[in-house]
């Protein structure tokens, strides 16, 4: 079981942009409900199905799994539109 913390922080500057390489993200949501969060996401040739709880101050319980790229495209057909 894994723990989500969530911390946001403001980057400054454009240096960053000179600097890094991109990587093509598709997301799409199987389910965006407050008590749950089902999520498909492909990260260049890579793929993952994440489930997440509900929010208890900074934390929720998430669990994401590796799963093939082909499923991944053919879950974020079903996912709610539109796709992120």
């Amino acid at each position: 079981m894994g723990k989500e913390i969530e911390r946001k922080y403001l980057v400054t500057g454009q240096q960053w942009k000179e600097q890094a390489d991109g990587t093509l993200y598709r997301q799409g949501y199987l389910n965006s409900q407050k008590e749950r969060v089902v999520r498909a996401r492909t990260m260049g040739q890579k793929a993952a199905l994440t489930i997440k709880g509900i929010t208890v101050g900074a934390t929720r319980l998430e669990f994401e799994y590796d799963i093939p790229l082909d499923d991944c495209n053919q879950l974020l057909e079903l996912c709610e539109q539109p796709l992120i």
